[in-house]
């Protein structure tokens, strides 16, 4: 039968084409033959497109599903040979129809066992759209097996706040992969790791000793600033005193096992004089250390025991810190006392 004949059968006499239609997708018809044995099968596929949109007969169902397939879109071969086979037989349908339908079974059965698949898995949050060459996917599909065209596939993700993830995924026939895409942190929740101790990258951080404290509690009884100034600086001052006093105790002893065997009946040697000024210089230190932190240890013990004000409700926030110059800090959200090497102060407010 030729082609006119076959495009001048319809389906439904309720739906037939008009004459001019019907030569219309005639030449669509032959136009796309050529443009395939030419090798333009992108053209091909245009106006065999055009062709079955006027007519909708299995014959302009299997050559536009024959052109999707020599371009290797076989996503879109087998979903029109599904629909050339779900196509009903209507009285009066020439053979060519019957030769249809029966290919279009053949060509998905073929296409089911070539057909790539890739599952998607997304992390970051919940998504918005998620597209492979930007044709949605639907959200039940997300985690399932989902069929792809073979080549390189573009996967991308958006979430509700407009942030956008993309991922290219090379894929050939028979192929089951998995792609994994991960949705970007926003801005404010970047922010908040990089201010965090945790995300501050290289810089010198502190060592946290002690956290307390915790969000809208009751703070009746909390230490007044003097308590607070002989608490933290007590203790600071101690560990500090203590600290030097025992290691410059330590130098003068060795100083001194240096001097006695050059002594003799309480007559040293000339020699001896540097070693002796040396350990009675390190012997005045070590006193005067641990005396300074003995004095800490009992402001420290006074600061705790002094009795504490009564204040309104509020949030609190407080640690104690040693930071990289050897400083011992207590933070809260009051204030900062601070004692190290270089010295002792306190800043910020208390209420």
């Amino acid at each position: 039968m030729s082609l006119a004949a076959v495009l001048s059968v319809t389906r439904l006499a309720a739906a037939s084409p008009s004459a001019a239609e019907r030569e219309t997708a005639r030449r669509f018809m032959d136009e796309g033959k050529a443009r395939l044995n030419a090798e333009e099968v992108g053209r091909a596929i245009e106006a065999f497109r055009k062709a079955h949109d006027i007519m909708h007969v299995p014959t302009t169902g299997m050559a536009l599903a024959r052109a999707h397939l020599a371009a290797g879109h076989l996503v879109e071969a087998r979903e029109l040979a599904l629909e050339v086979g779900r196509m009903p037989r209507n009285p009066g349908d020439p053979p060519v129809f019957d030769a249809a339908r029966k290919q279009a079974r053949e060509l998905v059965a073929q296409l089911e066992a070539r057909m790539p698949t890739v599952r998607i898995k997304i992390k970051g949050g919940p998504a918005a759209r998620v597209a492979v060459d930007d044709v949605e996917v639907p959200p039940s599909a997300i985690g399932e097996p989902v069929a792809v065209n073979p080549g390189k596939r573009v996967f991308s993700v958006r979430n509700a706040e407009g942030r956008e993830a993309k991922e290219t995924l090379e894929v050939a026939e028979r192929d089951a992969k998995e792609i994994e895409l991960v949705l970007p942190a926003s801005a404010n929740a970047a922010g908040a790791r990089a201010s965090s101790p945790e995300g501050a990258g290289t810089a010198p951080r502190a060592l946290r000793v002690e956290s307390f404290g915790n969000d809208d509690v009751d703070r009746a009884g909390e230490r007044t600033p003097l308590a607070e100034v002989l608490v933290y600086g007590g203790l600071g001052l101690g560990v500090v005193g203590l600290g030097v006093g025992a290691v410059t105790g330590a130098m003068t002893f060795s100083r001194a096992s240096d001097v006695e065997p050059q002594c003799e009946n309480g007559i040293c040697a000339p020699s001896a004089k540097g070693d002796l000024d040396s350990a009675n210089t390190f012997a005045t230190v070590s006193t005067i250390a641990f005396v300074a932190g003995g004095v800490g240890v009992v402001a420290g013990a006074v600061g705790w025991l002094l009795p504490r004000r009564p204040t309104a409700r509020a949030s609190t926030r407080a640690a104690v810190t040693w930071d990289w110059t050897g400083a011992l800090r207590r933070s809260s959200d009051g204030g900062t006392i601070t004692v190290g090497p270089t010295g002792a102060g306190i800043g910020g407010t208390f209420q």
